[in-house]
């Protein structure tokens, strides 16, 4: 009997060695979310979402997990499918900003601007340093015509970052729609301070001369964007600078 007893709590002792050996060789959340966050580093996405997937079969309401597997998804281009995950990130925590910030990124891809403007519009409320919320509400209202309030978001932004070429790029954009060339120029030309082989810019400052009737000085800036390859270059040098 004795012996038996023995054998007993030996097996059961070994039982508890194998599953204790077994749980510590699966990996942990930190582990699979490092893993996945790599996979993405390396721009293999699908696997990176196998990964995400495998950390919230444990935890669904993982929110890094959850973000981390919308913004794959997103690269994947599986636009529908990323707003679903991120709307589910922001369920489990609506004051984290970078879950509102993506879902807008994905519904402005999708052309859904009014749904991205409302994104935006809390990401600078709860996180109002984040650069790219202004910059890209700022574009959609561009896109719309509403310039003044564009034109808002990209100085507010360039008060966080004042040495953006990018921004200045849309400042100058912006002020030469609503008939500003002077200002257009003064911001164009930081642009391409910053970043010289900036072609956009470079085709805006010769839209912003030529507004100004310097006609010599808006074609060479509109050839130097055609050097840098920007679309749109060409035709504005056949309706302007060829007769």
């Amino acid at each position: 009997m004795a012996t038996i007893e023995a054998m007993n709590r030996l097996i059961a002792f070994l039982s508890f060695i194998i599953i204790v050996g077994i749980s510590s060789c699966a990996p942990s959340e930190e582990e699979l979310l490092a893993k996945g966050r790599a996979l993405m580093g390396t721009e293999d996405y699908t696997e990176a979402v196998k990964t995400f997937n495998e950390l919230l079969a444990s935890n669904p309401n993982s929110y890094d997990a959850l973000n981390a597997k919308g913004v794959a998804l997103l690269r994947l281009g599986q636009l529908d499918e990323s707003l679903t995950v991120f709307s589910q990130a922001i369920n489990t925590d609506t004051t984290n900003y970078r879950a509102f910030f993506n879902r807008g990124n994905a519904f402005r891809m999708l052309g859904r601007d009014n749904e991205a403007m409302m994104d935006y519009d809390y990401v600078t409320e709860i996180a109002p340093d984040v650069i790219d919320a202004y910059t890209n509400r700022g574009a959609i209202l561009f896109k719309y015509g509403e310039f003044d309030r564009a034109l808002f978001d990209f100085e507010f932004a360039l008060r966080i970052d004042p040495q953006n070429a990018l921004l200045y790029l849309n400042k100058g954009k912006t002020e030469l729609r609503i008939n500003n060339p002077e200002d257009a120029i003064f911001s164009l030309n930081k642009a391409v301070e910053m970043q010289p082989d900036l072609g956009e810019a470079y085709y805006w400052l010769g839209l912003a001369e030529l507004a100004r009737d310097n006609k010599q000085a808006g074609c060479d800036y509109l050839f130097q964007a055609q050097s840098l390859n920007f679309e749109g270059a060409t035709q504005a040098i056949s309706q302007n600078c060829m007769q």
